[in-house]
């Protein structure tokens, strides 16, 4: 286990049970649901005005072909949620709103990651509407991920930052963001 010390925590939570932990590690992952795939479509809605030319050229996300990453989280992010599942932490100007077990997979589809950026993994957010993710696109690294920040307004690769090579050197340096 990694030393997990931030140095403000705002909301620290009970950490994730093993039966907890045991299902998210189980289904985090798994294949969308007939419910989730209904879901994600009934929320795309036609961002033009109907008087707009653009109107009749969209065309609403499908998500039936989505698929979110099917690697292993890092062991510092399994000990970070046993450490408290979700919560908010700052190290630095960094904050980290972490999300829990229960809320990971929707947050991922809420923000349709797996259509923007396919195998990056949201695991927190820093009040401003930026994404911590991990980057899951080539084999782990000693079993841990780049980690990359995004802002939910432009998500895609081409526009994130690259901000550490692992969740305990992001959580340990002190970053500077502005």
């Amino acid at each position: 286990m990694w030393n997990i010390d931030f140095e403000q925590a705002y909301d620290k939570r009970v950490g994730a049970t093993e039966e907890q932990m045991a299902r998210f590690v189980k289904e985090w992952n798994a294949e969308l649901s007939a419910a989730e795939i209904e879901d994600i479509k009934g929320r795309q809605v036609n961002p033009f005005h109907k008087t707009s030319p653009f109107y009749d050229q969209y065309t609403p996300l499908d998500p039936a072909g989505w698929k979110l990453p099917q690697r292993s989280f890092p062991a510092s992010y399994l000990d970070l949620l046993k450490y408290s599942n979700g919560g908010e932490f700052q190290q630095g100007k960094r904050l980290f709103q972490f999300f829990s077990t229960d809320d990971l997979r929707e947050m991922n589809l809420a923000y349709e990651l797996p259509e923007y950026m396919p195998n990056a993994v949201s695991f927190a957010m820093d009040g401003s509407g930026n994404h911590y993710m991990f980057d899951m696109r080539e084999d782990s690294i000693n079993g841990e991920y780049p980690i990359l920040f995004a802002h939910s307004g432009s998500l895609g690769y081409e526009e994130c930052e690259r901000v550490a090579n692992s969740l305990p050197a992001l959580s340990t340096e002190k970053w500077e963001l502005y």
